[in-house]
């Protein structure tokens, strides 16, 4: 068991991690991991990007933030993350999924997936009105593609995108577009394919350390877990790509 030596005595669930939900599925296994390597409890607390900015810009006492970097360095210039803690951990893409069993349509180039997205009867998204930064973008990039009108009229939006997903296995959606790490934790869902990269969105998570934790060595060596190898294999399993060092 590894000794760390806190500011003040870490009780069952005292170190909280705010993180945003596309690390769900990655941190599944962190709680039992780190409680087995030093016999503290941690919690997360999941929501969009931007709940999870505006949970900690309130006040509510966390001692990791996992988010991406903007929303992170404006929490560090608020003077709620530690200046010198943030620390890269994944990057991922932007991917369609549809339920298991059903066609996959073809999205490989620009022309392909603009046919697919008015091809589809319905499609689901993470609320761009949530914070959810992929939501936020895609709702974006279709008026980009000059389509906004022509899909709103069948889009259904989302807290998550994971619930996004979860809606295509039940047959709500017909297609589902969202972060792939948002897609691989589901059952009963296919991955389609990345969107094309001339319209990708490539988003990294960033965790650091809260300026207020009352259990800094404890909050540090949360984050050495966080950003070691075996967590590493956990983001590629849940298809995240590793920072480049």
């Amino acid at each position: 068991m590894i000794n760390v030596e806190t500011s003040s005595p870490v009780r069952a669930a005292d170190l909280i991690v705010i993180s945003a939900a596309a690390m769900k599925g990655a941190f599944e296994s962190v709680p039992a991991r780190f409680f087995a390597a030093t016999g503290i409890h941690v919690s997360f607390q999941f929501g969009t990007a931007g709940f999870i900015r505006d949970k900690a810009t309130s006040g509510a006492a966390f001692d990791l933030a996992v988010i991406p970097p903007a929303p992170l360095g404006a929490l560090v210039k608020a003077g709620l993350v530690r200046d010198g803690t943030i620390t890269a951990l994944g990057v991922v893409r932007l991917a369609a999924a549809v339920r298991s069993g059903t066609p996959h349509p073809m999205i490989a180039t620009v022309g392909q997936f603009k046919a697919a997205l008015l091809a589809a009867p319905s499609l689901g998204i993470a609320d761009p009105a949530s914070g959810a930064t992929s939501g936020i973008y895609l709702d974006t990039m279709f008026d980009t593609l000059g389509i906004g009108a022509e899909l709103r009229a069948k889009l259904k939006l989302y807290p998550e995108g994971q619930t996004a997903m979860e809606a295509a296995v039940r047959g709500e959606v017909a297609l589902g577009l969202g972060q792939m790490c948002e897609i691989v934790p589901v059952v009963g869902v296919e991955i389609v394919g990345t969107i094309p990269e001339e319209l990708q969105l490539l988003t990294a998570y960033c965790a650091g350390l809260a300026a207020h934790s009352p259990h800094l060595d404890a909050a540090r060596a949360l984050l050495e877990c966080l950003a070691g190898s075996p967590q590493a294999a956990e983001f590629v399993r849940n298809g995240f790509e590793l920072p480049a060092l």
